[in-house]
């Protein structure tokens, strides 16, 4: 027998992280004993992907359920270039018709223009806003521009993005009560400048844009794992950690100052450290012990593969709301799923990424345990059970293999 939908849906993504910087998915030096405690009661999927090794087309996919190739939305955007269309039905607006409240608080970089922006898809409350990244105290641009905002209006409000988007998230759970909502908490940590908190009183080193070391990094995704369990202490205040599905996420892998475990590269990347991600689903009451229909319990880990366009089924599948549209995504606690093999592609072409990054055209494949990458030119086969840094390239010792999925990765997905 299924447990009862859930009525509480907490949503939480942390941007440009290495995999191995979270306790349970890597051996750091950061401490994270809130993600680890929230690991330990509940689903940890160690094969987990971004849809896309850069911010924009991984986050539409995450609240869409298709790939970035059949939104049509391949790369990152800027002002002036539309964003994620309301045509297409997203997460928040399956949650608002269904008598849900809806809130982000963070992130959003899926439009600049209240036309796509978080509103205009079905958030109730919005305080965030819509950069690839905003300072960590002034809250402005890297050109200088105010980018804070609450719903469609700029807003000054002073404080650390983490503390601000954490105390949003508190103040919507306290105020909901006992309501159905869906909750989005989008960080900005880690990104450059890689700010950590309490430099309130020190305007030197957080006024400009110069990148933080490590230590900084360190100290913010260290301050992520407090929002993190603020925002767990708070459901248990209202009575409701049992019955709220919370899952915890990345968008993307990290790059210069992140650990990505035993993964190579990173960012803007479709190696292993570009979009291997780590993925915590908590839902006590739906996967629970005794509660087996769901083919999952608390503590598991889960290796079959699965991708961000999972989120929005698996989300609305614990609501108990039904999709009204094809997607690409799985609903990832339903256990006819267990064992079947999937096929998961990417692809990216990103020359203007960075002005002084030469990015070359991608497409990678991974089925089963195998993963073709064409990278530039070059080619790679990989066997990720054996070898999951991707150093050792079996194109030619698997050619049969190899000719398989190369022709899959260039076919109509």
């Amino acid at each position: 027998m299924n447990p009862p939908p859930a009525k509480h849906i907490v949503l939480i993504v942390f941007d440009y992280m290495g995999y191995g910087d979270i306790e349970p998915f890597g051996r750091s030096e950061i401490r994270t004993p809130n993600i680890r405690r929230l690991a330990e009661g509940g689903i940890r999927y160690t094969d987990f992907y971004g849809a896309a090794p850069i911010c924009v087309p991984s986050r539409a996919a995450m609240l869409t359920g298709r790939y970035p190739r059949h939104l049509g939305i391949e790369n990152n955007i800027y002002h002036g270039e539309p964003g994620l269309s309301t045509s297409i039905k997203s997460l928040p607006r399956y949650f608002k018709d269904a008598d849900f409240a809806t809130a982000l608080y963070g992130k959003w970089h899926l439009g600049y223009e209240v036309a796509d922006g978080p509103n205009a898809h079905g958030f109730d409350d919005f305080m965030g806003f819509h950069e690839w990244n905003i300072d960590y105290y002034s809250h402005n641009t890297r050109d200088g521009e105010p980018a804070l905002f609450h719903n469609t209006e700029l807003e000054a409000r002073p404080g650390y993005t983490t503390d601000l988007f954490t105390d949003s998230a508190v103040d919507f759970i306290r105020a909901k009560g006992q309501e159905p909502y869906f909750l989005y908490v989008a960080y900005n940590a880690a990104l450059p400048p890689y700010r950590p908190p309490g430099l309130e009183n020190e305007p030197g080193r957080h006024d400009t844009w110069i990148n933080g070391d490590r230590a900084d990094y360190a100290a913010a995704v260290e301050h992520l794992d407090l929002s993190v369990g603020r925002i767990m202490d708070a459901l248990e205040a209202q009575g409701i950690a049992e019955q709220t599905a919370v899952l915890l996420t990345y968008d993307h892998g990290g790059a210069e100052l992140a650990t990505k475990g035993p993964f190579f590269h990173g960012f803007g990347t479709l190696w292993e450290g570009g979009i291997r991600v780590p993925m915590i689903l908590h839902w006590p009451n739906g996967h629970g012990a005794g509660l087996g229909a769901r083919g999952r319990e608390a503590g598991d880990v889960i290796s079959d593969p699965g991708i961000l366009m999972d989120v929005m089924p698996t989300l609305l599948a614990a609501a108990g709301i039904e999709a009204e549209q094809d997607i690409d995504g799985r609903d990832l606690l339903n256990a006819s799923h267990d064992g079947v093999e999937r096929t998961l592609h990417w692809r990216i072409n990103l020359p203007d990424l960075h002005a002084n990054w030469r990015a070359r055209a991608q497409r990678a494949l991974r089925r089963g345990k195998w993963k073709y990458l064409w990278d530039g030119g070059f080619e790679f086969l990989h066997d990720l059970e054996t070898d999951p840094g991707e150093r050792e390239n079996l194109c030619y010792r698997h050619p049969d293999v190899f000719a398989d999925l190369k022709a899959q990765s260039a076919g109509d997905w």
